[in-house]
């Protein structure tokens, strides 16, 4: 059986939706893999859900509003006929709408949001946080290219102008 795997991206405002077909791990076909399936494939996941996760071990069987889902991913059972939805670049966005009010969830995964404070992902996670940071060299280096292009496009959009109005003066 396949499954969609729903989650509020609350960085982006979105929905985000997984489908199982995409995880190689899951050849059970069994809700209660998912958990172990998804820790099996980190990249995938912090792909789709644009963060890093820590996954819980079961499943939690109780319905729960999807509204109100906060640090859970929802699991929808989906037919084996439908062709396999993507989450990279598609928007799915409609379409999921639709699919969440026309269908029951089966159960769901807590989700816990991973803060590291050490190492290379901290910086990572700082400069994602500050991408133009006025202290750094080459956001400085970048913005003084910026206006340099700037001026030299003023320059040239002048002596256009000016081209272009000497030669309707002549005529």
């Amino acid at each position: 059986m396949r499954f969609l795997l729903t989650f509020h991206c609350v960085a982006t405002g979105q929905w985000r939706c997984l489908d199982t077909a995409l995880l190689p791990d899951l050849r059970s076909g069994r809700a209660e893999d998912l958990p172990a399936a998804l820790r099996g494939e980190p990249d995938l996941v912090m792909r789709w859900l644009l963060g890093r996760y820590e996954i819980a071990d079961m499943l939690i069987p109780e319905t729960i509003d999807p509204m109100a889902q906060g640090g859970l991913v929802t699991i929808y059972a989906l037919g084996a006929n439908r062709s396999v939805i993507g989450f990279e670049n598609a928007y799915n966005g409609a379409w999921l709408e639709m699919f969440l009010l026309e269908n029951q969830p089966l159960g769901h995964i807590a989700i816990r949001k991973v803060f590291s404070l050490s190492g290379a992902m901290a910086k990572l996670e700082e400069r994602a946080a500050r991408p133009l940071h006025p202290s750094d060299a080459a956001c400085r280096l970048t913005v003084s290219r910026i206006i340099e292009h700037r001026q030299i496009l003023g320059k040239q959009y002048k002596t256009d102008a000016g081209r272009t109005a000497a030669f309707v003066e002549k005529v």
